[in-house]
Order: structure tokens, then C-alpha cells, then sequence
């Protein structure tokens, strides 16, 4: 291929890959608190008002600021920065643009930019602060209301069994906000805010939606809400998933009451037999959009100037 090619076919790549940024456009959320439940007793509750900034970038534990209920340090995994405010009581800045890039297998979201945090409230069952089959517990979040502009943005609040340790396979429960497209990432038929209940299966690379609901224009003009995962009984391992939308940027001030959007049964256990526990978390992301494009546009390139070195005349 002749050098005049060679510069012709950088050239539209190099515009291809400029139109075709891959890059997540930020996303951002404000969690105003946080909070645990076990066994009847608030052993957790960040409101975030530290000013100061959880740096997990690379993800790591982190000194959350915060003490257990029994004065022991509490520590976050930390994904990406959060930086945490003062104002309205305090909140943590969930941006995506402050995340780390996580690809994952199908059937997930193959490219994703997130930040987030991760409770380390213990992988031993009998720890002091362990989630587990025996305990009953509720992990509560309060967010400023705000819908991702991107779709396929996603806030929420989860309860997972992956670690670093166990190769980050296991199971997690999360109830999310999403800006939906109808028949795109568990859409189903609905175009705009949604709130899904969701079981992802890193065991087996599945997911299963639990329950969905449509986010009305008159649940749009409430300043906040709350989101909830709750496991009630000390017999059973299911975990309910609830919601409320309402005004008030503390738990305590806050004057929503929880609606449950659904229920997990055996076929969406969060427990395993080997991962006995629950670490609770939260975070933002936002999908990386793909380079298929670019890499079609390239290939396509890159044929026609091997086409045309092939079939030029030898001299």
C-alpha cells in the first residue's frame, strides 16, 4: 500500500474515532444517607457531611469516616471518587465521570464507567456486623431524585456476596433507577424512568428482573427518595425490595412511605451455599458506548486498501 493510502486511511479513522467518542457521558446523583439495619438495631448511617473525598481509584477499601454501632472503623471498597459535601446535611456526589471502566460478560451491559461503594460489613457469618441467612436486616438509601440522561443509566442501592476473594463471582440484589428504552437492558416496553427490582447471577453470567414500575411525572416533582432492601425474616432468605418518593434530605425528615416493588424467591436467591453473607453497597454507572462502529469503519478500510494493493498492476 502506497504511503498517499496509508495517510488517507488514518485520516478517516482518526475522524471516525473522533466522532465516535468511547467515553460514558457523567452521570450524576447525590446520596443524601445511608443506612443498616441488623437484627432490629441501626449499626450503620452515613449522611456524608465530612468534606472530604473517598478515593478508591484504584478501587480499594476505604476509611468511610463513619463508626459501626460498636465504635469500630467502618470501611467502603470503594470504585472510582466520591467526594462528600456539607450542604443539605450533607451528601456523596455519585459521578460517573469520576468511576472506573468495568467490562462485563453478556448478558450485562458489556462496557460500563462506576463509582461506588461497598459496605464491608464482613464475608464471616459470625462477624459483628455479617449479613446473613439468620439475621434479618434493611439497608436504606436517600437520593435526590434525579433520572440518568443517558440510556441505560442506572442508580441504585445493592446487597451482594462478590468479593475480591472469591473472584468477584457470586450474587447481587439491587433496586435501580434507570432511564429506560423500550426492549433495551430489561426495558421491557417502557420508555423513561423506571425502578427495577433485578437478580445478577457473576456465577453464571444471568440476570433475572424481579419487578418493574414506571416512574410517574407527579413522582418526578418530589425532591428526593428512598430506596430500601430489607430482609425480614431470620428463617427465610428472601429480600424485599421498596421504595418512596417524598421530600426531606435525612432519614429522619424525610416524609415518604415505602412501597414494596417486589420480592425475591429461590430462583433469585442473594445466598449461596459456599457465600453465607451480604455486603450492602451503592453506586452510579453509565454504559461506555462501544467501538463496533469504528472497528466496521476500519475493517471496511483497511479491505479496500488491501483490495487495491492486491489488484495493482506488478511492474
Amino acid at each position: 500500500m502506497n504511503a498517499p493510502r496509508v495517510t488517507l486511511l488514518a485520516g478517516l479513522a482518526a475522524i471516525c474515532a473522533m466522532s465516535h467518542p468511547l467515553t460514558a457521558q457523567a452521570e450524576t446523583v447525590f446520596l443524601d444517607e445511608y443506612s443498616v439495619m441488623r437484627d432490629g438495631t441501626q449499626i450503620f448511617d452515613d449522611t456524608f457531611n465530612r468534606n472530604t473525598t473517598l478515593n478508591g481509584n484504584p478501587p480499594a477499601p476505604v476509611n468511610s469516616g463513619t463508626m459501626f454501632s460498636d465504635s469500630s472503623a467502618a470501611e467502603y471498597f470503594v470504585r472510582g471518587t466520591i467526594p462528600e459535601a456539607t450542604g443539605n446535611n450533607g451528601q456523596a456526589e455519585l459521578n460517573t465521570a469520576n468511576g472506573i471502566r468495568e467490562t462485563q460478560p453478556d448478558p450485562f451491559i458489556p462496557v460500563i464507567s462506576a463509582v461506588g461503594g461497598t459496605l464491608q460489613t464482613g464475608t464471616n457469618p459470625s462477624g459483628p456486623h455479617a449479613l446473613t441467612p439468620t439475621n434479618t436486616f434493611a439497608v436504606t438509601g436517600l437520593f435526590d431524585l434525579a433520572v440518568p440522561s443517558t440510556v441505560l443509566g442506572t442508580w441504585d442501592i445493592y446487597l451482594t456476596n462478590r468479593t475480591v476473594t472469591n473472584g468477584q463471582m457470586g450474587n447481587v440484589l439491587q433496586i435501580r433507577l434507570r432511564n429506560c428504552v423500550a426492549n433495551v437492558g430489561a426495558c421491557g416496553s417502557i420508555t423513561g424512568p423506571e425502578l427495577q427490582f433485578e437478580w445478577l447471577d457473576f456465577i453464571h453470567n444471568a440476570a433475572t428482573l424481579i419487578d418493574r414500575v414506571a416512574v410517574t411525572p407527579a413522582e418526578l416533582a418530589d425532591p428526593q427518595i428512598e430506596v430500601q432492601l430489607s430482609k425480614e425474616s431470620a428463617t427465610s432468605d428472601v429480600i424485599i425490595a421498596s421504595y418512596a418518593f417524598g421530600t426531606g434530605n435525612s432519614l429522619a425528615t424525610f416524609n415518604g412511605t415505602l412501597t414494596p416493588l417486589g420480592s425475591s424467591t429461590s430462583a433469585t436467591d442473594l445466598f449461596t451455599a459456599n457465600l453465607q453473607f451480604a455486603q450492602p453497597g451503592f453506586e452510579a454507572f453509565a454504559p461506555v458506548p462501544e467501538p463496533s462502529s469504528l472497528t466496521l469503519l476500519g475493517a471496511g478500510l483497511l479491505g479496500i486498501g488491501v483490495l487495491g494493493w492486491r489488484t495493482r498492476p506488478r511492474r
